[in-house]
C-alpha cells in the first residue's frame, strides 16, 4: 500500500489535500472555540454596561419610583438582579430575574453599581448580571464537535478528490506521455487545454515531440541515405575489384601468348622458325591488346564522376543507318539477312561519338553471336530503338548479367567467337550517362535489345 501510494501523484496529492484540509479546519474550529467565548463575553459586559448607565441616567431623570418598568425591562433583558438603596443602606427596590439566590459558581457575572440623586437624596444602584449565555456557547461548541467533525471530514474528502483530481491528471496524462515517448513513439500528443503551468509543461512536451519526430524522421532519411551509400560504395568497390581481376585475367592470356611465341621465335624452336609468320600474329595480339586497353580506359573514364558528356543535336537515323552499313559485309559473309525499319528525321540531344559506339556494339553483337543464314532487323521509330537477332537465345542467367564487365556467354571466351566483354557494358555506362532506358529480352525468334529515347538532355556538358 505504501509503495503504491509512493509511486501515485493522485495518492499523494490526494493524502496530502486531505490533511492539508482537516488540519487547517481543525485549527480554524479551534480557534473559535477559544476566542468565541471571550469576545462573547466581553461583548455582553459591554452592553449589560451600557444598558446600566443608560438606566441610571433615566433614573436620575425621572426617579426611581417612577422607573421601576425600566428597572424590570433591565433586569429581565439582562439576567440581572436589580437593588436600589438609600444613603442609610435601607434596600428600597429589589427585582431578579437572574436567580442569583442561588448561584453557580460556574456560570460567569459581572456587577455594577453607581450612585443617583433623587430629592436631595442620594441613592445606590447595584446590579448583578448573570453571563450564563457564555457559558451555553462554550457547551454548545463542544456539543457540536463530532457533528463539526463529521462535516469537515466530508468536505475534506470531496475537495481532496476535487483538487487532486484537477492537478494530478494531467501531470499523470503527460507522465504517461512521456513514458511512450521514451520509446521514441512521437505519435501521442498531451491533450491537456491549459493556461497554467501544467499548460505550458503540456505543450512544451508536445513541440518538443514534434522537434523530435521531425529530427528523427531527418535522421531517419539521412542514415537510409548514408546505408545506400555504403551499399553503393561497396557495390562500386566490388566491380571495381571485379573489373581489374577481369581486366589482368583478359591481359594475361594475350600476353602469355606472346611471350611464348617470342621465346620461340628468339630460340627458333619447331614451327617458330618462321618467324615472319608469327610476327604477324604477335602484330594481330598486340592490336587485339590495345583495342582491350582502349577499351578499359573508356570504361574506366565513364564510370568516374569527373566523366562529364558533349551534347549535341543528333539524327538518330543517319546514326543507325552508318552503323548497319558499317557491318553489311560481315553479314554477307555469313549469309544473314538485314532488315531495317528507320523512320528518318529522328532527333535527340547527346554525345554523337558515344551514341554511335553503342549502336555499333549492339549490331556488333548482334551479328558476331547470330548463326549463319539469320536475320537482323533493325527499327528505329516513335524514340525506340530496337535490334534483334534470330536463331540464338540467351539463358536468363547470362541476360542478368550481360552488361557486366567482361562477361561473355560463352564460358571458353574464344577469340573467335566474341570480343573482349566490354562492348555491351561501354554500351550500358553510355546509355545511362544519357538516362536513356534499356533492356535486352529474349523474344519467340531470338534476342532483341531495345532503347528508349523519350528522356531527351537539357543541357550542354562539357567531357
Amino acid at each position: 500500500m505504501r509503495r503504491k501510494i509512493s509511486e501515485s501523484i493522485q495518492a499523494k496529492t490526494f493524502l496530502g489535500m486531505l490533511a492539508l484540509l482537516v488540519v487547517c479546519c481543525m485549527i480554524i474550529y479551534g480557534m473559535v472555540m477559544i476566542f468565541l467565548p471571550g469576545n462573547y463575553r466581553s461583548e455582553l459586559e459591554g452592553q449589560v454596561t451600557s444598558d446600566f448607565y443608560d438606566l441610571v441616567e433615566e433614573l436620575e431623570r425621572n426617579g426611581w419610583e417612577a422607573g421601576s418598568q425600566s428597572l424590570m425591562e433591565f433586569s429581565i433583558s439582562n439576567h440581572a438582579s436589580v437593588e436600589i438603596m438609600d444613603d442609610n443602606g435601607t434596600l428600597v427596590f429589589s427585582v431578579n430575574y437572574a436567580d442569583m439566590e442561588n448561584p453557580d459558581l460556574s456560570v460567569p457575572s459581572m456587577s455594577c453599581s453607581a450612585a443617583f440623586r433623587q430629592g436631595g437624596q442620594t441613592y445606590q444602584l447595584v446590579s448583578n448580571a448573570s453571563l450564563a449565555a457564555v457559558s451555553q456557547s462554550y457547551a454548545m461548541l463542544l456539543k457540536l464537535i463530532p457533528f463539526i467533525a463529521a462535516v469537515i471530514l466530508l468536505i475534506s474528502l470531496i475537495s481532496a478528490v476535487i483538487c487532486s483530481h484537477y492537478y494530478s491528471r494531467p501531470l499523470v496524462s503527460i507522465c504517461t506521455v512521456a513514458k511512450r515517448m521514451t520509446t521514441l513513439d512521437m505519435t501521442w500528443k498531451c491533450q491537456v487545454n491549459r493556461r497554467d503551468e501544467i499548460g505550458v509543461l503540456a505543450a512544451s512536451l508536445n513541440e518538443m515531440a514534434r522537434r523530435l519526430s521531425s529530427a528523427m524522421d531527418r535522421l531517419q532519411a539521412a542514415n537510409d541515405r548514408l546505408q545506400q551509400d555504403i551499399e553503393r560504395e561497396r557495390e562500386q568497390e566490388k566491380q571495381r575489384i571485379d573489373f581489374f581481376t577481369a581486366v589482368s585475367h583478359e591481359l594475361k592470356t594475350p600476353i602469355a601468348i606472346l611471350k611464348g611465341e617470342m621465346e620461340g621465335m628468339l630460340y627458333q624452336v619447331g614451327e617458330y622458325r618462321d618467324r615472319d609468320a608469327y610476327l604477324r600474329h604477335c602484330l594481330k595480339i598486340t592490336d587485339d591488346m590495345g583495342k582491350i586497353v582502349k577499351e578499359i580506359l573508356l570504361a574506366a573514364r565513364m564510370g568516374g564522376n569527373a566523366f562529364q558528356l558533349v551534347c549535341s543535336d543528333l539524327d538518330l537515323s543517319q546514326m543507325a543507318e552508318r552503323a548497319c552499313r558499317k557491318f553489311l559485309g560481315r553479314i554477307e559473309d555469313k549469309g544473314m539477312h538485314l532488315t531495317m525499319d528507320i523512320r528518318p528525321e529522328v532527333h535527340y540531344r547527346g554525345a554523337g561519338r558515344l551514341l554511335e559506339m553503342a549502336l555499333d556494339n549492339v549490331l556488333s553483337n548482334a551479328v558476331i553471336y547470330s548463326p549463319a543464314g539469320a536475320w537482323i532487323t533493325v527499327s528505329l521509330k516513335d524514340g525506340k530503338f530496337s535490334a534483334e537477332n534470330s536463331g540464338v537465345h540467351i539463358p536468363e542467367e547470362d541476360l542478368k548479367q550481360i552488361f557486366e564487365p567482361f562477361y561473355r556467354p560463352d564460358k571458353s571466351r574464344n577469340r573467335n567467337s566474341g570480343g573482349s566483354g566490354l562492348g555491351l557494358y561501354i554500351t550500358k555506362m553510355i546509355l545511362e550517362r544519357h538516362g536513356i532506358d534499356f533492356c535486352m529480352e529474349n523474344t519467340e525468334n531470338g534476342v532483341r535489345f531495345m532503347a528508349v529515347f523519350s528522356r531527351m538532355a537539357d543541357q550542354d556538358m562539357i567531357e
